[in-house]
């Protein structure tokens, strides 16, 4: 389905991406305020055993956006209700081993992946629980001093899941249900897939020798039975889409409003966290990043990758929107998105921007 002029050539722009190998197929859907203008499966979800054509209501490994669409909205949730505030030293809420600078990080640093934390930390030899990834987390401490460096972390992630997990005395994955996925009416979104919605759910790659489908990627996540801050939840493109319109009304959609206008507008404002980058409170906004903008849209929007493959942009200024779905590790990891994801959003920019 294409109703806008200008967006007809995007149906070749992802057919090519399947014939040259960057993707397996994936779902599309551009959207303006509350008008859905494309909305096109291509290709396969499926490749190994069986070919499967990709279908609207695929399920896809959202990785990475748990970050922005759970972990963030639910502390800027707690912000607002004054349950924690941006510059509160981390110390305040978690166990940190005395004398350890992490104590002074705040949420804020941790949003804006400038806290001194490294990218990631392997798991132990024989595995461990959220809690003791946790710990080992806090007993590791820095790799910077913070603000001293823009560094890409999902360890910060961690830590504010544990944070609004103690704020509210409850599981990360009943926030989920109850704060953010069933208001929005997400109703295809959640941390483990139900089995009998596997077979519409993208596969990503072999782990042990068994392809991973309705499991979650990432080994860290999936340790933790698939629930974590950094990584974890799996949903459509037409949920996304909900959540980015959720973001163009300023924190509410079709009446259900989780954030207010004014804490929406705090979290995706551009903040500079230096070296020429810029990010918001669990946004992108213009970083290496940022591919998903394309080279056309301004630089004012906020979005999001995912390291299995999907991704979205969101432009408040003219309420335009991109979600693109693909599990481009899939069948063998070696799928690359970043081209396919640029090529659509400049078709789009053209088309649609004044």
């Amino acid at each position: 389905m294409v109703r806008a002029t200008g967006l007809e050539r995007l149906y070749s722009v992802c057919s090519r991406a399947v014939a040259d190998g960057e993707v397996p197929g994936g779902v599309l859907i551009v959207g303006r305020h509350e008008e859905t203008l494309v909305e096109l499966a291509f290709g396969n979800r499926a490749i190994l055993p069986l070919e499967e054509p990709a279908t609207p209501d695929t399920i896809y490994d959202w990785a990475s956006l748990t970050k922005p669409v759970l972990t963030a909205t639910l502390f800027m949730q707690a912000l607002e209700e004054g349950r924690v505030h941006l510059w509160e030293p981390l110390g305040r809420w978690l166990a940190v081993p005395a004398g350890n600078p992490l104590c002074g990080v705040t949420p804020r640093q941790l949003l804006l992946h400038i806290s001194g934390l490294p990218a990631g930390l392997p798991l132990p030899d024989g595995g461990c629980t959220r809690g003791e990834y946790l710990n080992l987390i806090l007993e590791t401490g820095l790799q910077n001093a913070p603000d001293a460096e823009f560094v890409y972390s999902d360890l910060g992630f961690h830590l504010l899941a544990a944070v609004v997990e103690k704020v509210y005395e409850e599981s990360l994955e009943t926030l989920a249900q109850d704060r953010i996925l069933r208001p929005l009416g997400m109703t295809d979104t959640s941390f483990c897939v139900a089995s009998g919605d596997t077979s519409r759910t993208a596969p990503t790659e072999r782990a042990n020798g068994e392809m991973l489908r309705g499991t979650v990627h990432d080994p860290v996540a999936r340790a933790f039975g698939g629930v974590a801050g950094h990584a974890g939840l799996f949903g459509t493109a037409r949920d996304l889409a909900r959540f980015c319109r959720m973001v163009i009304g300023r924190g509410q959609l079709e009446g259900s409003r989780i954030l207010q206008s004014a804490t929406l507008d705090r979290m995706v404002a551009p903040v500079d966290v230096g070296s020429g980058n810029a990010r918001a409170l669990g946004w992108d906004v213009d970083t290496r990043y940022s591919n998903p903008r394309g080279d056309i849209f301004p630089v004012r929007g906020v979005g999001h990758t995912g390291f299995t493959g999907p991704s979205c942009w969101i432009d408040p200024p003219s309420g335009i929107f991109i979600v693109l779905m693909t599990n481009r590790l899939h069948p063998d990891g070696h799928g690359d998105a970043v081209g396919l994801r640029r090529r659509v959003a400049n078709v789009v920019a053209a088309a649609l921007l004044p």
